[in-house]
Formats: C-alpha cells, structure tokens, sequence
C-alpha cells in the first residue's frame, strides 16, 4: 500500500511538471528599426496596414531582460505588460533616454508585433506589447514568457 501510494506522489508530480513543458516558450526581441531601407536592415511588414520597418540586426533587449509578464487591457484591447529584471529597468531607461524618435520593434517569436517611437526616456521598468492580440493569444504570449 505504501509503495502504491509513493507511485501515485511521483506519478502526480510528473504530470504537473509535464503540464509546465507543454507551454511553448516565447522568445521576445527588442531592436531598433527604421523607416527607410539602408544596408544591414531586415525589412518587415506589418500584415494588416502594409507599413514597413527596417531593423537592426542587433537584439538590444530580451527575453533576459523581463522579470514577467502578464495580459493587461489599453484602449480597448488585450496587450502583454513585461514587468523587467533590476538591470532590463535600468537598461530600458538608458537605451530610451539615449533614442528618442527612434523606433523600438518589438518582435515576438521573430514576427514583428510592434514599432513605437520612443517619445521619452521610459524609467518605471515596465513595457507593454501592443500587438493585434486576442487575449487568449495574449494570454498564450504571457504563459510562454513566464515559463
């Protein structure tokens, strides 16, 4: 009885952790980009309103650099809010202050979600991915980030 208790933990224990395997990672990318094309630059397209990007080849900012995530609501509609690590909020703030009318693509799973024009330094250690989300793809993007 006991040993059939003790198969019954371990078997529980291995189905909870199989569970936390079956969320797919999700790799975020922070980079610079561009309005114009030049030497170097990937172009990327924004699916719905045709606009394009050039981004630097170079990741600035990732996956290391987010504490967490979670699903929030802005205007409307589902967006993922990265909350960062002590050194991401510190380098956040840096490469802001330092890029202002710059462009930040932001690229989740390398297809571009976001490009907004850094308008001030951004210090709070918080950014929000305003992408064309559902928010049970959203709510996808958080899992595979917190995983």
């Amino acid at each position: 009885m006991k040993k059939l208790v003790l198969l019954l933990i371990a078997l529980s224990l291995l189905s909870c952790s199989s569970d936390k395997k079956a969320v797919e990672e999700v790799v975020v990318e922070f980079r610079f980009a561009e309005t114009t094309p030049a030497e170097g630059l990937t172009e990327y397209t924004f699916p719905q309103s045709k606009e394009k990007f050039y981004l630097h080849q170079e990741v600035v900012m990732s996956n290391k650099e987010i504490d967490n995530a979670m699903v929030d609501e802005w205007q409307g509609r589902s967006v993922v809010r990265l909350v960062l690590t002590a050194g991401g909020k510190e380098k956040f703030a840096q490469l802001t202050a330092d890029n202002i009318n710059r462009h930040m693509a932001i690229l989740v799973n390398g297809k571009l979600v976001t490009a907004p024009r850094i308008n001030a330094p951004i210090t709070q250690g918080m950014a929000l991915i305003n992408g064309d989300f559902s928010k049970e793809e959203a709510k996808r993007i958080v899992e595979g980030i917190n995983r």
